[in-house]
């Protein structure tokens, strides 16, 4: 399955994320404009399918890096049920993330946002042709374009996007720094995510899999499960890793894998949780810095050097990998994925396309 859309999409991060971090501090000035005019006391990240889930993870990593209270809720959410996330006794910015700029409910919640409840957005897309684009202020990423219909580049560019902007309005330079840092870390580890995602996706003897993050962690298990699921339809799930311990451990046995995406200033709970883990018969997996101790079965062990909230776009890759092999080793195309095309249109009820394309 080699020279696929999606194995070249994945491989290329490294190189898009120098370009994103780049083209994003050219807006600094712009960016933080955008932020002092909106005046907000809150800060709401909004997306669908995968832009929700790194929305998940960058309102976590803002809330930490400035002291806002921030939040990520499902576009759809915002578009048809606005009262249930905005209110007029509070200032609220809304940034949208979106890979095509097209999608339905993300433009629909950004204009039901700023028309009906007069709350500023920013948008945040790769598509300059885009809806989004024409109707919302937009912060442009055209580099980071793809043709797979799954996300995967994309992913980590629009997340890194928003750790730029969270670390311009925090006025953080060292987490700017890291951030620089772990594009310059991007090949190197890459190659070690790709092995690591080769040989569990390869590895059959497991047929479901469930993946643990916390706080930004949990967007990113949400995006692990999302790719496998794309890819492979196999069994795959996304918790909170203590929440997970409250009833949901009870599926696991030895058809179980669980993909541990490891946040370094809890490891002392996460070697307890991996013990308790380990006695149900799954096979437990770890990603992060540092993990090693844990005593996971498979470690990754990233080595990178920097904190949790700047190390996130250089966990993602290696859960793609995963969600790529298991795909080819099924003899599946990860540039077909069953049900799912590039584009899909919400229609009315009588079959009518009923406004712009979602990705």
């Amino acid at each position: 399955m080699t020279g696929t859309y999606t194995e070249r999409e994945i491989r290329r991060q490294p190189e898009l994320w120098h370009q994103t971090i780049a083209l994003v501090k050219e807006k600094r000035e712009w960016i933080r404009e955008q932020f002092l005019d909106a005046s907000p006391e809150e800060i709401l990240f909004t997306g669908c399918g995968t832009s929700y889930y790194l929305s998940i993870a960058a309102a976590a990593i803002f809330a930490e890096k400035t002291g806002f209270p921030a939040k990520a809720v499902p576009a759809s959410d915002l578009y048809l049920k606005p009262t249930s996330v905005l209110s007029p006794r509070r200032r609220t910015w809304v940034i949208g993330s979106s890979r095509s700029g097209n999608t339905t409910e993300l433009v629909r919640a950004l204009q039901t946002a700023e028309r009906q409840f007069a709350v500023p957005c920013l948008g945040v897309t790769g598509n300059p042709e885009s809806e989004l684009a024409r109707q919302t202020t937009t912060l442009l990423l055209p580099h980071i374009q793809e043709k797979s219909v799954v996300m995967t580049g994309s992913f980590t560019n629009l997340l890194l996007s928003l750790q730029i902007i969270t670390a311009f309005i925090a006025e953080d330079e060292r987490f700017l720094e890291e951030l620089k840092h772990l594009a310059d870390l991007g090949d190197q580890i890459l190659a070690k995510s790709e092995e690591w995602g080769r040989l569990l996706g390869e590895d059959r003897t497991r047929d479901r899999t469930v993946y643990l993050g916390l706080g930004a962690n949990f967007g990113l298990a949400c995006e692990g499960m999302l790719k496998l699921k794309e890819m492979t339809q196999e069994v795959s799930e996304a918790f909170n890793p203590m929440e997970f311990r409250h009833g949901p451990i009870s599926i696991l046995d030895e058809r179980w894998r669980v993909v541990l995406v490891s946040d370094r200033s809890l490891t002392s709970f996460e070697e307890t949780l991996v013990r308790e883990l380990k006695e149900t018969g799954a096979e437990i997996c770890a990603i992060g810095d540092g993990v090693a101790t844990l005593g996971a079965d498979r470690p990754l062990d990233l080595s990178s050097g920097l904190s949790d909230a700047a190390r996130a776009a250089l966990t993602v890759p290696a859960l793609q990998w995963m969600a790529f092999y298991r795909t080819y080793q099924m003899g599946l195309n990860p540039d077909r994925p069953r049900n799912l095309n590039p584009v899909v249109l919400l229609k009315d009820r009588g079959g009518k396309s009923n406004g712009p394309p979602i990705d």
